[in-house]
């Protein structure tokens, strides 16, 4: 399985979907119970949803313009190309419900979906024009600021768990254990993927742990499919969702050492071609309105959705336990406010990314310094603001993957614990959620 944050894709930047229904080498997640609700926000047991889906989305669906439609002919750039990544965790199964159940067509757009396994590939067509929807890592994104290529970020993709792993019979049981070789007697064999999110976390880590390079540990660059294999002469390697879950728990290779997300907040991002924003803003909303209502058919329709899901052919040699357990994690537990574009919320997103681009830069990985202005540049939370003024919702104050009275700081690791997997099944709405009267499933919730 090929890196989603700095492997190769598919195939031709400009194919359809079909094009990109081949053999993925592949493992995912858990299909998921029913929707999770608060009670206590329960109005009506029989809410009149004659103006609104079953799931919650206001009826009729908004059209993107004539005009817009006729400016993107006029680029050759309809259908409109929205690539996606089938095995990264999360943007999988939003992506493929945007598909499945024709939500782009639904508000005017005619779209193709070319798949790509990973972030360069993505960037190769998206910086020419060949795709207009991207979606990557926050390191993805920074090659596109870096090249100056006109982009919005319109939604994202956090706290993905990524993990440093052990063979099963290590005596290692902390990173502390690597400093001044005194469990292992040597500097420790340590195999990461170069310039990955994943390199971020060791990064940060050794900084943390005071851990220094040649005489704690040797760095050894390994791709993503070399170390599913827990190869033999690694004492550590690190790799990210699905793929923790693969080792530890389904091929049962590896043991989970330390999970990285004490050290990276990791992030990634659907980013568009920033000439719709000054010519067809409505394809942006359109887009962006799209995402939300995918959170929340799968919310509603779970098997459903990760039935067809792996059905797919992009899924064919992956382990539907797997996929069911990862789409369960990503999507079906967590509010569907996970994925706000925050600016400033606490540190998240662009004090925090800059901080983490600069452990990068420090490392000569990055060549040179990010901003807080780079990241402003492209951050446009205002699409997202304006689907959750549709449905009456609130934006949060804070991103929904932190646990209520988190004492930890963005930027000031180690954290305390956060994350999806950590929080488990989500209620929405909760108190606080809601701005106006919203029907989810046949109930109505007011704030």
């Amino acid at each position: 399985m090929s890196s989603k944050r700095n492997g190769r894709g598919l195939g031709s930047s400009n194919s359809s979907v079909r094009s990109g229904r081949r053999r993925f080498v592949g493992q995912s997640t858990a299909i998921a119970a029913a929707a999770s609700i608060s009670p206590a926000l329960l109005m009506s047991t029989t809410a009149d949803a004659a103006n609104a889906t079953e799931w919650g989305w206001p009826q009729p669906y908004e059209r993107i313009s004539t005009k817009s439609i006729e400016w993107l002919k006029s680029k050759g750039w309809w259908p409109l190309q929205v690539a996606w990544n089938p095995l990264w965790s999360d943007g999988n199964v939003v992506l493929f419900t945007i598909q499945q159940y024709k939500l782009l067509e639904k508000r005017g757009i005619e779209a193709d979906f070319p798949a790509f396994l990973a972030a360069g590939f993505m960037n190769e067509s998206f910086v020419p024009g060949k795709i207009q929807v991207a979606q990557a890592g926050s390191l993805g994104l920074l090659r596109i600021i870096d090249l100056k290529v006109p982009a919005v970020a319109v939604t994202c993709y956090p706290a993905q768990r990524q993990a440093f792993l052990v063979p099963l019979d290590s005596p290692l049981k902390s990173l502390e254990d690597l400093k001044e070789q005194k469990v292992l007697g040597r500097p420790a064999s340590f195999g990461v993927t170069i310039g990955s999110t994943t390199h971020l976390g060791w990064l940060i880590a050794a900084k943390v742990h005071g851990l220094v390079e040649n005489r704690d540990y040797v760095l050894r660059n390994v791709g993503p499919n070399d170390i599913l294999t827990m190869p033999k002469g690694l004492d550590v390697t690190a790799i990210w969702e699905p793929n923790v879950l693969f080792m530890a728990e389904f091929r049962k290779n590896a043991r989970v050492l330390e999970l990285i997300d004490q050290y990276e907040v990791f992030n990634g991002y659907s980013y568009i071609r920033g000439e719709l924003e000054q010519n067809a803003p409505d394809v942006i909303q359109a887009y962006v309105d799209a995402f939300v209502e995918a959170r929340l058919i799968a919310r509603l329709k779970q098997k459903e959705v990760v039935d067809a899901f792996a059905a797919h052919p992009s899924q064919r040699g992956r382990d539907p336990t797997l996929i069911a357990r990862d789409a369960k994690i990503h999507v079906f537990d967590p509010k569907p406010t996970l994925s706000f574009p925050f600016e400033d919320a606490g540190g998240f997103w662009i004090a925090l990314e800059s901080y983490q681009a600069g452990v990068m830069a420090d490392a000569n990985v990055l060549k040179r310094r990010y901003t807080d202005a780079d990241f402003k540049s492209v951050l446009r939370p205002r699409y997202m603001r304006n689907t959750y003024a549709k449905l009456g919702w609130n934006v949060p104050k804070l991103p929904v993957f932190l646990p209520a009275n988190w004492t930890g700081q963005a930027g000031k690791p180690p954290y305390p614990a956060y994350g999806m997997m950590h929080l488990g099944k989500q209620e929405f709405p909760e108190p606080g959620d809601l701005a106006k009267e919203w029907t989810f499933a046949g109930k109505t919730y007011r704030p």
